[in-house]
């Protein structure tokens, strides 16, 4: 499977008050790893939508285990892949590392792909996975 990577600084604005990332900028870090890694296998939300007619790819369950702190202008990289391919469901894996190359944590989220549904009270439904989507993640 295809892998996107990318470095990036702890920024002050991602720490807490005693300059440790606060929890809630992982999952935004994590979203936005997922973004590039299907943008860049052609399938960004504008290329979902245009391509496949697709509102998107929502969560449905994420979690995260912190093995060491990231800090203040630590400098990161983070390694993101599509782990699992279900009928309605795929696994996204991210881990971030220290430069020094020590895993300074590790997720995961569950998403689905989801098609307009004007019938539907959400105005959305989960689709099955086209092969076509798998495709482009696969070496």
């Amino acid at each position: 499977m295809k892998t996107w990577r990318a470095r990036f600084f702890v920024a002050w604005s991602h720490c807490d008050a005693a300059g440790i990332v606060f929890y809630p900028h992982v999952y935004t870090w994590f979203d936005e790893a997922t973004e590039n890694l299907f943008r860049a296998n052609g399938l960004g939300y504008a290329e979902l939508e245009s391509e496949l007619g697709l509102s998107g790819m929502p969560l449905v369950e994420t979690g995260a285990t912190y093995r060491n702190p990231c800090r203040l202008g630590d400098e990161l990289e983070i390694e993101t892949r599509v782990d699992e391919w279900g009928k309605r469901t795929f696994l996204v894996r991210h881990v971030v590392r220290h430069s020094g190359g020590g895993v300074a944590l590790e997720g995961f989220e569950r998403r689905v792909l989801v098609a307009p549904a004007p019938d539907s009270p959400k105005g959305m439904r989960a689709i099955e996975i086209p092969a076509a989507v798998v495709a482009r993640f696969v070496d």
